[in-house]
């Protein structure tokens, strides 16, 4: 049996109004922490920027300490104190080859809220070969005055900060969990999906806006969720209308950190009588929920480089694959969102791409295949705008996507705030897909969306090296490092001035 002075015991989840408030115990001595401000997770579960704490049990090693604040009594201590340097860093960019680990460089910026690492010990989660993604700089600290939930580290007041550290011994573990009689987490399979709605005394447009139908796409979700808390909180107030908030649209993609639960749901996205998968389950879920409203801001990111854009639909037509006939409001509402590039003309560029495909035996597809949730929007009567954030891992992506809700309710008058001077976006039509002809085809490098291109710019290689040639001035969208033999390398893009 352990003994319990050699394990810290880290219990949290029992007020589900403040699931972010535990105890932590060693031995007989017991004080109040604090956890992640969104809970725990599960190991599988835990990513980056999510704010919860992982649940298990994990190795502590070392801690550092600032001698301004307690001299050098830590370092005499049985546990392996270190005073901590001045320029100290913990590295959490997912993309950086330090990523989880503490790093020196000097910078004059302050360090916000430097007094809660006054005394710190990182717990070994995601350490010994960090993951991208999985989460970083778990550290044990001092909590805020209020004791508020933390980026996902384990938190005691400071007062506390010596008395911790007296205790620790060398190979102790921390063990971390939900106290008893805390709800546990519904399995991603049969939680549903979570929908928040607020509603306005005055009517008005009915707003969808919805994260993460790709499970890897975290800006959506941290968006939404900190505009939920606004509206509970009342810091944003609805004037008319409602809007319904849905963070996460695929639960298993979401949970897996992955694009796909079992299929991608942004692609032929419909209401099956018989559903194989977990997104045609979803699908028979979604699109009741879009044929409700009347607007849908579908927040997304993706893994390259680049600045953030907005996808819209046509223009109006009664053309037989994409009809429509708000295109005047939909064009006004992705100019209102405030990014610096929109892109339109998918799906006439994914049925031309079909049928390039069929002409060199590729893979045989339907035009409905390109059907996600903005296009089913429209094919119910209303408009919507897909919004790349950023890149996944971007710390300003959910900055991006709570900009773009603020403007999103400001423009349809939905919140009592004025729309703030925008300058007018570059826009650009996608056109002709450029496909691979052999596995072995590749693009010379991963391209940002939108990035330019001039006429016969080499942009890869044919298997046997013959140079593929940019055929024109325009532009790059939905490049891929990975495509096959009769699939898409790229489509390109011409300028358009729609939204000048």
């Amino acid at each position: 049996m352990t003994d319990r002075a050699s394990v810290i015991e880290v219990r949290s989840g029992a007020d589900s109004k403040a699931p972010h408030r535990g105890t932590l115990r060693i031995g007989d001595w017991e004080v109040p922490c604090a956890t992640g401000r969104n809970g725990l997770a599960e190991p599988a579960l835990k990513r980056e920027g999510d704010g919860c704490t992982p649940i298990g049990t994990f190795p502590l090693r070392y801690g550092f300490y600032d001698s301004a604040i307690f001299g050098d009594a830590p370092r005499g201590l049985e546990f392996p104190f270190v005073p901590k340097p001045a320029d100290w860093h913990w590295i959490e960019d997912a993309a950086d080859p330090l990523y989880n680990r503490l790093a020196q460089y000097p910078t004059d910026a302050p360090r916000d809220n430097e007094a809660l690492f006054d005394l710190f010990v990182p717990v070994g989660w995601n350490d010994a070969t960090p993951e991208r993604g999985k989460g970083s700089g778990i550290l044990m600290h001092a909590a805020r005055p209020d004791f508020s939930g933390t980026a996902g580290c384990v938190a005691v007041a400071h007062e506390h900060l010596m008395e911790l550290a007296r205790r620790l011994r060398p190979g102790m573990l921390i063990d971390i969990r939900r106290a008893e009689g805390a709800a546990e987490a519904a399995s991603p399979l049969d939680s549903g999906l979570e929908s928040v709605t607020f509603h306005a005394t005055r009517p008005g447009p009915r707003l969808l806006i919805t994260g993460a139908v790709h499970g890897n796409e975290p800006a959506g979700p941290l968006a939404i969720s900190r505009a939920i808390d606004a509206f509970r909180s009342g810091a944003l107030r609805l004037t008319r209308g409602t809007v319904t908030f849905v963070p996460v649209m695929n639960p298993l993609a979401w949970a897996r950190n992955s694009r796909e639960g079992e299929r991608n749901l942004n692609r032929a996205l419909a209401e099956r009588p018989m559903p194989e998968d977990n997104e045609d389950r979803l699908g028979n879920v979604i699109c009741p929920i879009l044929r409700a409203h009347d607007v849908l801001i579908d927040l997304h990111s993706f893994s390259a480089p680049g600045e953030a854009f907005a996808l819209c639909g046509p223009h109006d037509n009664d053309g037989s694959l994409e009809p429509f006939h708000h295109a005047r409001e939909e064009t006004a509402l992705a100019r209102a969102l405030g990014l610096p590039l929109v892109v339109h003309g998918w799906l006439p560029a994914h049925a031309g791409a079909l049928a390039q495909r069929r002409a060199v035996g590729g893979p045989a597809g339907v035009a409905a295949h390109g059907v996600g949730t903005t296009e089913f929007m429209r094919f119910a009567g209303g408009y919507a705008v897909t919004v790349e954030c950023g890149q996944h891992l971007d710390p300003q992506a959910p900055e991006v996507g709570w900009q773009v809700i603020l403007n999103g309710l400001s423009h349809l008058g939905m919140i009592a705030r004025p729309l703030p001077d925008l300058a007018p976006p570059r826009g650009l039509e996608i056109g002709k897909a450029l496909l691979a002809l052999d596995d072995d085809d590749r693009m010379i490098r991963q391209f940002a969306a939108g990035e330019p291109v001039v006429r016969d710019e080499i942009l890869g290689h044919r298997a046997d090296g013959t140079p593929i040639l940019a055929p024109e001035d325009g532009a790059i969208i939905f490049a891929s490092e990975t495509a096959t033999a009769g699939t898409e390398l790229a489509f390109l893009c011409r300028p358009s001035d729609r939204f000048a």
